[in-house]
């Protein structure tokens, strides 16, 4: 089915979240696309995706207490992927379900959750003079920066703040010397330390440490001073009053790179975005006229379209879009999330592709 954007209606953001501030650094548009639709994803996102969201809900109702024992754990995880097909259902993303066959290491990674059921009763029973304080909504005193902590365990002076991650921590680096080096992704070390400023501003106590949880129960220290977490908070608030006022001044603008708009679900509805896929081929969307429709034996279908000089094809389209791409001859369509081929000009529509005009 084609999608269609419609009419952008810019509303202005009240308030960032310590998860959303590397996102908006890098490309502030985004974020005020992402308000004007409700927050609703024009495009899918990976399966893997889906599922963290249902490992992370899990990880918090453990961390809180709400599941303490391993039936309780079957019980709530039913449940929460039951929830997240439904809701991949109702946005026409059908052919993520179910994610038991979607996902890679589906099985595995809930094994590895359910280890954390086990770690946080253990802890709950032995250490009594240790306060757990597990999803707490922490936000500064204009509102304009909150976000839920997953946790904070103090015991005496000691203040630890944990956040949990599904995927990946960390990502490699070049050093100076050229040398390869693994760290902490940038975008967890500012949202951690935006995260102790809040709880300071909050309570008046600086966190001792700060430290991120991965599935298999690996922990991370990012380190931090208070006057680091202090510059992160003044420059979200500064950034969102500068997003803000794009809608005052009818004044946008976008950073289209490579690694800003590959996981970006609202390119659909981005100018900067659609005006920089007819000039570079490095990204795994297209653009241009169709100019031709052809269905072959086994029911695929290939698209045949012009992009300023060049003609491109998208082949392996599902059988029952041939009535309306025919239908749409000498329009402009916008194809994404596709596979891109070695030969030049070649790409092939995946489960995942969407086409807008």
């Amino acid at each position: 089915m084609m999608n269609k954007v419609g009419e952008i209606e810019f509303k202005k953001i009240r308030r960032i979240s310590p998860s959303q501030f590397y996102s908006m650094r890098n490309c502030r548009y985004k974020s005020l696309l992402a308000e004007a639709m409700n927050k609703k994803p024009l495009l899918p996102i990976s399966p893997n995706a889906y599922y963290g969201t249902v490992l992370h809900k899990l990880l918090e109702l453990i961390s809180k207490g709400e599941i303490i024992n391993e039936n309780d754990f079957n019980t709530t995880f039913d449940e929460q992927i039951g929830l997240m097909e439904q809701r991949l259902l109702e946005l026409g993303f059908d052919f993520f379900v179910p994610l038991q066959k979607k996902v890679k290491d589906f099985m595995m990674k809930k094994i590895l959750l359910k280890e954390h059921l086990h770690n946080f009763s253990g802890q709950s029973q032995s250490l009594t003079r240790v306060n757990y304080i597990a999803e707490k909504w922490y936000e500064s005193k204009d509102k304009t920066i909150g976000g839920k902590i997953d946790l904070v365990i103090e015991e005496g002076n000691k203040i630890e703040i944990f956040d949990f991650k599904t995927g990946a921590i960390t990502q490699d680096y070049l050093d100076d010397d050229g040398e390869v080096y693994s760290d902490v992704k940038e975008e967890y070390k500012d949202q951690l330390k935006l995260y102790a400023y809040l709880f300071y501003e909050n309570t008046g106590k600086f966190p001792t440490k700060l430290s991120l949880v991965d599935l298999a129960k690996q922990k991370f220290a990012v380190p931090f001073s208070q006057n680091e977490c202090y510059t992160v908070y003044l420059e979200s608030k500064k950034l969102l009053t500068t997003v803000n006022s794009c809608i005052d001044t009818g004044i946008f603008k976008a950073n289209p790179t490579e690694s800003n708009c590959k996981f970006c679900l609202y390119r659909p509805a981005c100018s900067f975005y659609l005006n920089q896929i007819e000039i570079c081929s490095t990204f795994k969307d297209v653009s241009g006229f169709l100019v031709n429709t052809l269905k072959f034996q086994n029911g695929n279908i290939s698209a045949y379209i012009e992009s300023g000089r060049k003609r491109l094809t998208v082949s392996n389209l599902p059988e029952e879009m041939f009535d309306e791409l025919n239908e749409s001859h000498t329009k402009k369509l916008y194809f994404f999330n596709l596979k891109r081929e070695t030969k030049d000009g070649l790409y092939t529509a995946t489960k995942a592709t969407m086409i807008y005009e």
